[in-house]
């Protein structure tokens, strides 16, 4: 059942065994999966069907540069920012949970890498096909990126990444969470506190609010879905009025982390062109390759764990002489400054300016490429169910930079705060602290060294780049805006974490978040399908807890 505060009784709202704070992926995952388990849950969503104005203002705050402002890549909407991600479902590796001497704050606690046992389900919520990463995904005798690929390994390995429909998950489960009798979904409805007993052990309340007025409502067990920075401030707000939380400064919005990205170099091949588009696996699920070196190479060479992949040439260069690229380029102007980077691989805007003419040519002398792009985009993109994740147009050389995506250091001084501007709601702003670190800058000039001494051993292709470029490059490197990491992070004890295991905050018995902000270390990975994993393993541990009680 889906409706709103003001017309829902008190004493309803009081008799849900659950109250999961955030209808983004890991709310809603959570919510059907408690629901498909007989447990009643009320879902609380500070938005409505559509994003509006006043909503946004509540994600108004500050970020340092080149940190993407709060407002950028979060929506506050039933289904969250499910409705603007690219789809990619990647899973943490192994070596992700486990303690790595090279990597500071590393090691999940024990009992954490049974997350990795949801992935199948995860997958199937994300509809992106079944677990299987490696390249046999596509069907038997499939070949490898290149022909030589095979022989650097194990150093150097070929995986791939699964793309959803991208799948919304407001559109996915609204029918379902709107014909449950097991849940009650309320919009635009915001959390504004937990209200804890005087020893902080427990959340006797929450305190609602649609932007009317205020109500308190009785729990029994609260979830914290919320998304990153959300979950984060609302534990923050929470903090300031609860003497008995101190014990949280310690770790509460500090190791946030996000993922960097770098594209970079020229992989320049001779002769046989690798594979380079997206390709279907067998079941009919886009899928693309990328490069990854081993657990061991990382632990040999104290590398942080990171993804290679094969890039599009930059689309501001006219000199690529596709009509595709360039029509992309003149298009560019209603995307993201995020996009934008990628598109014109960091190259700033004043430098590209002026080229306009150039790029109209490549159209006009290129447009039966254009006009099939075109008929791409409307049938595989704009009007299909299941979407080709994005363009991609190899360059007619041969030659390909490199994408890099990285895992970044847990660093304490990389945090979410509390600002004392408010927004209508009388919450704190936040202010968002990020940098990179030494290590995340010396691990990704060391990845690009060691991966071209390992084309090096190959006949096919050489990797082409300045020292002094690379390490320019990798200090302006760039945050991946939409994955807030780190800021309630899994651990065994109070003084190094705010979570234990099951994802349950230390010394509180009904309070548990499910978000990217308890992994205790980030991997490369984009964070969506394991943080679906994890709501659906937190709502078996909370189907267990429930039961028990009564």
């Amino acid at each position: 059942m889906i409706g709103y505060l003001h017309n829902t009784k008190l004493s309803e709202l009081e008799s849900y065994s659950v109250c999961v704070i955030g209808a983004g992926a890991s709310g809603i995952s959570l919510a059907v999966k408690l629901s498909r388990l007989g447990q009643r849950v009320l879902l609380i969503e500070g938005g409505d069907w559509n994003e509006t104005p006043e909503v946004v203002d509540a994600y108004m705050g500050e970020a340092t540069a080149p940190h993407p402002q709060t407002t950028e890549f979060r929506y506050q909407r039933f289904g969250g920012t499910t409705h603007l991600w690219g789809g990619r479902c990647v899973p943490l590796d192994a070596h992700d949970f486990a303690k790595r001497s090279h990597v500071p704050e590393s090691g999940w606690p024990e009992g954490a890498g049974a997350i990795a046992s949801y992935y199948d389900v995860a997958l199937d919520y994300c509809d992106a096909g079944v677990n299987n990463f490696t390249i046999s995904a596509f069907g038997p005798n499939t070949k490898p990126i290149f022909t030589e690929a095979p022989l650097l390994a194990p150093a150097l390995n070929e995986y791939i990444e699964r793309y959803s429909l991208p799948t919304d998950f407001g559109k996915k489960f609204r029918q379902e969470l709107t014909d449950s009798t097991n849940v009650l979904v309320l919009l635009r409805t915001r959390c504004v506190s937990l209200n804890t007993s005087a020893a902080g052990d427990v959340v006797e309340s929450v305190t609602l609010h649609d932007g009317q007025q205020p109500l308190e409502v009785k729990v029994k067990q609260v979830v914290l879905a919320g998304g990153g920075i959300e979950s984060t401030r609302l534990m923050l707000v929470t903090r300031q009025k609860t003497p008995a939380w101190q014990w949280m400064d310690t770790s509460l919005g500090k190791y946030y982390a996000c993922h960097y990205d770098l594209i970079f170099g020229a992989l320049r091949f001779k002769g046989e062109l690798p594979v380079f588009d997206f390709q279907k696996t067998t079941e009919g699920i886009y899928a693309r390759r990328k490069l990854q070196f081993s657990s061991e190479f990382q632990a040999e060479h104290g590398l942080l764990n990171a993804a290679f992949r094969l890039h599009f040439p930059a689309y501001a260069d006219p000199s690529h002489g596709s009509g595709v690229m360039s029509t992309i380029f003149l298009a560019k102007s209603i995307l993201k400054p995020e996009y934008q980077a990628i598109l014109n691989h960091g190259v700033n805007q004043t430098a590209v300016r002026g080229q306009s003419i150039k790029h109209l040519m490549n159209v006009v002398m290129d447009i039966g490429s254009v006009i099939g792009f075109a008929f791409n985009w409307l049938f595989k993109i704009k009007l299909a169910k299941r979407r080709i994740p994005y363009t991609l147009v190899a360059n007619r050389n041969g030659t390909y930079p490199i994408e890099f995506n990285s895992e970044q250091v847990s660093d304490v001084n990389n945090q979410i705060e509390l600002l004392k501007e408010c927004d209508r709601f009388g919450m704190p702003r936040v202010s968002v602290q990020w940098r990179m670190t030494a290590q995340d800058i010396a691990s990704g000039i060391k990845s690009f060294n060691l991966l071209q001494k390992q084309f090096e051993k190959t006949k096919a292709c050489r990797l082409e780049f300045e020292p002094q470029a690379l390490q320019k490059a990798m200090e302006n490197a760039l945050p991946v805006g939409g994955h807030h990491m780190g800021t309630t992070r899994m651990g065994t004890a109070p003084n190094d974490s705010v979570v234990d295991v099951n994802c349950k905050v230390h010394g509180v018995k009904n309070l548990h978040i499910a978000s990217a902000s308890v992994f205790t270390t980030n991997s490369h990975a984009n964070p969506t399908l394991t943080i679906v994993a994890l709501a659906l393993r937190l709502a078996d541990h909370l189907t267990q807890s429930v039961t028990t009680k009564e």
